[in-house]
């Protein structure tokens, strides 16, 4: 097994809206994939294929799996910005709003629509979307946008797993969390 943890800045792992140089989508799907199969020692095709981050780089997993299918048989993300693209606006946090604009696009467009887990799970045939496994801690303001999200999965009939798990939005909950992902994702291979 290769683990790759590419870097994806603030982007949450989409093409940026207003940057035509922020493509970290294209990188992950064109790019890197490409450059890890042509350099190791891997099967390239999507049953020997995950993918999985924390926070927002769950975002990026999530909707990486959703928008892209075919390239992945599992997914896993921990503690992930699931509502990021639907957040409202807010003057304490304006700066962090406009960041979320040049990513995700103006509020109410095409482009922010097709950046939110949400919206694009409504779109996708669950039976090809890879297996998800989402963790949560009980400790977070993400908890009720995950707890949603999972409702959203179970209502469309995903193949998925949501766990609610003791902690804050840190690295002590998550790396509490990293033991359980990498034995669900070895579980999920062998019972393939």
């Amino acid at each position: 097994m290769i683990l790759v943890m590419p870097e994806g800045d603030d982007s949450y792992y989409v093409n940026s809206a207003t940057q035509p140089r922020d493509r970290f989508e294209d990188y992950i799907v064109n790019d890197l994939i490409g450059d890890v199969e042509s350099k190791f020692p891997v099967l390239s095709s999507r049953s020997s294929r995950a993918i999985a981050g924390i926070s927002m780089g769950g975002f990026g997993a999530v909707t990486l799996a959703l928008g892209h299918p075919d390239l992945f048989f599992f997914a896993a993300a921990i503690s992930p910005a699931l509502d990021v693209p639907s957040r409202p606006f807010s003057i304490k946090r304006i700066s962090q709003w406009e960041h979320y604009r040049s990513i995700f696009g103006p509020w109410g467009s095409q482009a922010r629509q097709s950046r939110d887990p949400f919206l694009v799970v409504r779109g996708v045939d669950p039976a090809k979307v890879p297996y998800l496994y989402l963790t949560c801690g009980d400790k977070e303001g993400l908890l009720p946008a995950n707890r949603r999200f999972a409702a959203l999965l179970e209502g469309l009939h995903y193949r998925y797993e949501f766990h609610v798990v003791p902690g804050g939005h840190d690295w002590s909950q998550w790396n509490q969390r990293l033991p359980m992902l990498l034995q669900k994702l070895s579980e999920y291979v062998m019972a393939r």
